[in-house]
């Protein structure tokens, strides 16, 4: 048994996307008598908050430190951030008290303003250690490279990109690690600069070991099978807090969930963690400080967040028998991964007096009918293609005509939408929380006819070929046919632009026409490259997605299935 330098309590979060609320999680439990399918209301920032107060509250009384690590995706998911754009994240994690967070690739969805915007309101450090962002402008309104809580690349306000935390007499260094993919996923302004990741890790070692340190955690957003690899490759990192794929470690098996990779995974001398998604969990642990920098987990895991008097349904929503739901509660109390405790009362009041007042007005604010149901399918299929992102489309080229800008086409990808639209009354919660929960900015420009088309054949190769289906391309005012055994080039044809008066004219390859999308489909995301090839510069309409929907749909107050399908898809 190796000599123990320390002991501290580890809790870390991930990819809880502004799930502040509680959430119906479905589970099958694994009932003594038979499996039972249910809903239990689970997570949220309140019994979180909870969790980690009792959790401080025992490492106070041992005498330990405790780090409580975010290992990034705040942002996006729900109507918090819709609403707010990053000012409940920030409120609700300083509440919470973290001690650091790493930037996920959803914080940077709509440039770096949000994220900037973000740091201002934070009381605790955002690591990227290998994002540069030593080219943005002396001037530029939203600069973050002279924060000093941003540790990045090179930062004069922080100059070393990590942090280091005490635990008893032994320094612990902290550093962080974001996609240096991020432009090909995100939307960060064109002044960042993503650095290699292993290279960077290396390097950043190789600092943290010169200064004395031997004891290193990573706190990553780069995916659970990236972080396994790096651990592989890199040496001298004791320990991966990560991100990204929304990884649960533990054995759930017993609620259904997957169990796929124990807590902890240890590679060569590094150990691995993830904690779930949504809010949903958090991970506990108490770690061992070893000599020659490793660490041990002595004890902890991942828990489920429920409470006592936590509602519970069936799948399909209904209430359950009190007999039943008394058996079902004595076997959660029976779990070792799922904690059942008060919501915190602070964490709780803070929601109710901030921003759910906000929430309800969304809630009760009906925007449209729907005489009857809009399915959405990214690629279309054999019952045919989205009938939502077709409305999505057209409602872009509305809400910027009403704007007074002369656009001529529009383009929507099939990923932005997320959910069918069930028959009857529609609230805008309901459009801009789940169908478009995604806060993307809108652009407009003038692109070459010949480089649309392009950028048309792009994305359905990326979306038919490639597995990125949320690229497929759905028009506005522009109709177009695929032919998927034509060579590459050559493969959309038939294109037809509509004009002012509605009548269909033959497109021309040689004219510049303005364009409206999103602005992460205009920078050139997912085979739609070919529209970085613009003849005037992106200029933003100044709405989110949501909202251009939600006044498109206001105006017409019923909304039905596109009369015509605007594209041909041929073998």
């Amino acid at each position: 048994m190796s000599a123990l330098l320390g002991r501290f309590y580890l809790a870390h979060i991930n990819d809880t996307h502004s799930h502040f609320d509680e959430t119906a999680l479905p589970l099958r439990l694994a009932l003594p008598d038979g499996a039972c399918d249910i809903r239990l209301h689970c997570g949220g920032f309140p019994r979180l908050a909870s969790f980690i107060k009792r959790a401080r509250q025992r490492a106070i009384s041992e005498q330990m430190p405790l780090f409580l690590l975010d290992a990034g995706d705040s942002f996006q998911g729900t109507l918090y951030f819709s609403c707010f754009k990053g000012q409940a994240n920030a409120a609700l994690l300083n509440q919470l008290g973290i001690d650091a967070m790493v930037v996920g690739n959803h914080e940077l969805d709509t440039g770096n303003a949000p994220l900037a915007n973000f740091l201002r309101q934070i009381r605790f450090p955002l690591l990227a250690a290998n994002w540069d962002l030593s080219g943005e402008a002396e001037d530029k309104p939203t600069r973050m490279q002279d924060h000093p809580l941003m540790v990045s690349w090179q930062n004069p306000a922080h100059p070393k990109p990590y942090l280091v935390k005490w635990v008893d007499d032994v320094p612990v260094a902290i550093f962080g690690l974001v996609l240096e993919n991020m432009p090909d996923i995100a939307a960060p302004d064109g002044d960042s600069q993503f650095l290699p990741v292993v290279e960077t890790a290396k390097t950043i070692i190789e600092q943290i070991h010169a200064d004395g340190i031997e004891q290193i955690i990573l706190l990553s957003h780069l995916g659970f099978p990236r972080d396994c690899q790096l651990a592989q490759e890199v040496e001298g990192i004791s320990l991966i807090v990560g991100g990204h794929t929304h990884t649960l470690q533990g054995d759930f098996g017993a609620l259904g969930l997957a169990d796929e990779h124990p807590y902890g995974e240890r590679f060569n001398r590094t150990l691995v963690l993830h904690a779930g998604y949504n809010s949903l969990m958090v991970g506990l642990a108490e770690v061992a400080l070893l000599p020659d920098g490793q660490m041990r987990i002595e004890q902890g895991g991942n828990v489920l967040l429920t409470s006592e008097t936590a509602l519970l349904q069936s799948q399909q929503g209904e209430p359950l028998p009190a007999p039943q739901q008394r058996i079902i509660r004595r076997f959660l109390r029976n779990q070792r991964h799922v904690a059942m405790l008060q919501p915190d009362s602070a964490m709780e009041r803070l929601l109710a007096n901030n921003y759910r007042a906000k929430l309800r007005h969304y809630a009760s604010d009906q925007v449209v009918s729907l005489p009857r149901g809009l399915r959405h399918v990214r690629i279309p299929d054999e019952r045919g293609g989205s009938q939502v992102a077709p409305l999505v489309a057209e409602a872009m080229l509305f809400q910027a005509r009403e704007m007074g800008v002369p656009v001529d086409v529009a383009i929507f990808n099939a990923g932005g939408a997320r959910i069918s639209l069930p028959p009857g009354p529609v609230s805008a919660a309901e459009l801009a929380g789940r169908l478009l929960p995604f806060a993307s900015t809108i652009s407009h420009f003038d692109v070459r006819g010949e480089q649309l088309r392009l950028a048309l054949e792009g994305a359905i190769v990326n979306a038919l070929e490639l597995g990125g289906s949320g690229s497929f391309p759905y028009p506005a005012d522009l109709r177009y046919s695929y032919h998927a055994g034509a060579p590459r080039g050559q493969r959309v044809r038939q294109l037809h632009v509509k004009d002012r008066s509605g009548r269909w004219q033959l497109f021309d390859e040689q004219r510049d026409y303005r364009l409206i999308t999103t602005s992460y489909t205009a920078m050139g995301k997912e085979g739609y490259h070919a529209l970085l090839n613009q003849r005037s510069e992106p200029e933003l309409l100044g709405l989110i997605i949501s909202d251009a929907f939600i006044n498109y749909a206001r105006s017409r107050g019923i909304l039905t299935p596109p009369q015509d399908t605007l594209y041909t898809l041929r073998t």
